[in-house]
């Protein structure tokens, strides 16, 4: 399927914001060298912003820019469509969960996790054998000619290169519900302003929403690293994003992720957001701090959560798959591919990142390098902290984790 990114009826609907608004953060790693030139050339031509912005993504390396500049969405493959409105009524159904922890903040662990609490730590009726088959992600563009709300249609009935078809992976009867994967937040009075906040929460009672959050700047130390081990074939695809960032300089990733920046929403107003929903029956509200310090515990709230009683046997099974020893070894199971895209990755034979970026050893370990803060930096960051939750309890959550009314305990 194809379409005008700039008509009503694409993701592109549902991604324009003001202009430059995604892009505030972005610019000092972009108008380098000719980038300039190139942003300046296609920012004129008034058309293509207003009919086809997605022809943006054709100009190597910076094409997301002049994207952004239009009013497009940053991360350009992120898209509200499929949650805007009554559009969950055409595919979500009662009973799924939806994984929408914070970004850099454990995603693909808490995905594998529910995927095997729900199997008991077994089999299950179909291989893992992607992230993507099994626990997939709805509001991710496969494809820049794509909307979101297509390809929902097309997972219903797709046939995989082995001929399978891949709703056996993520629709399977025998699943006592479904898994799906967002980074958004719920839908909140007052919050219309916040593009992200689109997850109909309170609307959708008998869905069931696991939320994660991280140290603001552990989620932006890590940003670095994991843009750095997207594959050069992604980048090509959405004009340059994410962009090769500094191997030992924090200083661009921590302008982007202030709040009002590129990145800033997925994080402070993430928090907030969900912060004031821990207590709604369908919330499970998790800070990525106490699943690492205790897992176990983490593994039986989050089974408990989901419904699924588990024997003393089948929680040991599912501590194993849930290890981060057990998913390093089974690296090809989070390649992130695109099943959607009619020619990604060979095919499906690779994914977003690299084989075992998603689990690689620096990324599971936290290991971002030489990256430092300053201690202006760290002062500056724990001063919006106060300034912008207020709440003591939310702040000190916020940076450490631990216990809280209806918070992971």
């Amino acid at each position: 399927p194809s379409g005008s990114r700039g008509s009503d009826n694409t993701p592109a609907a549902g991604k324009r914001t003001a202009a430059g608004a995604g892009l505030r953060g972005l610019l000092p790693s972009i108008f380098k060298g000719p980038g300039l030139v190139v942003v300046l050339v296609a920012v004129a031509v008034g058309s293509v912003a207003k009919f086809q912005p997605s022809l943006f993504f054709k100009i190597p390396h910076v094409g997301f820019i002049p994207w952004a500049f239009s009013g497009g969405q940053i991360p350009p493959y992120f898209a509200y469509e499929v949650w805007q409105g009554e559009n969950h009524e055409s595919w979500l159904k009662d009973n799924d969960v939806v994984i929408s922890t914070g970004v850099k903040s454990g995603t693909t662990w808490m995905l594998y996790c529910t995927h095997y609490i729900r199997v008991k730590g077994q089999a299950g009726p179909k291989p893992f054998v992607d992230v993507s088959y099994t626990t997939p992600w709805p509001e991710m563009v496969q494809h820049p000619e794509h909307t979101t709300m297509q390809q929902v249609e097309m997972m219903k009935n797709f046939t995989l290169r082995d001929g399978s078809n891949l709703a056996e992976y993520w629709d399977n009867k025998e699943y006592p519900f479904r898994i799906f994967k967002s980074h958004y937040m719920p839908r909140q009075h007052g919050k219309e302003g916040v593009r992200e906040a689109v997850l109909p929460v309170r609307e959708r009672p008998n869905v069931k929403y696991v939320a994660m959050a991280r140290n603001g700047l552990e989620v932006v130390r890590s940003w670095n690293p994991f843009s750095n081990e997207h594959r050069a074939e992604l980048l090509a695809l959405w004009g340059g994003f994410p962009p090769r960032l500094p191997e030992d300089d924090i200083t661009e990733s921590f302008q982007t992720w202030l709040p009002g920046n590129a990145m800033g929403a997925l994080w402070w107003e993430y928090v907030a957001c969900w912060w004031a929903f821990r207590n709604d029956p369908n919330v499970l509200l998790l800070h990525y701090n106490d699943m690492i310090v205790d897992p176990r515990v983490g593994i039986k709230k989050l089974a408990a959560f989901v419904g699924v009683p588990l024997t003393p046997s089948e929680f040991e099974d599912v501590a194993v798959k849930c290890s981060k020893e057990y998913m390093a070894a089974h690296e090809s199971n989070f390649r992130y591919t695109l099943p959607l895209h009619p020619t990604f990755g060979n095919n499906g034979e690779h994914g977003l990142m690299d084989l075992g970026g998603m689990v690689s050893k620096r990324l599971m370990t936290g290991n971002s390098g030489n990256l430092k803060y300053s201690d202006e930096q760290k002062a500056q960051w724990a001063k919006m902290e106060e300034e912008l939750f207020q709440d003591p309890v939310l702040v000190k959550w916020a940076r450490e984790g631990g216990s809280s009314p209806g918070t992971f305990a």
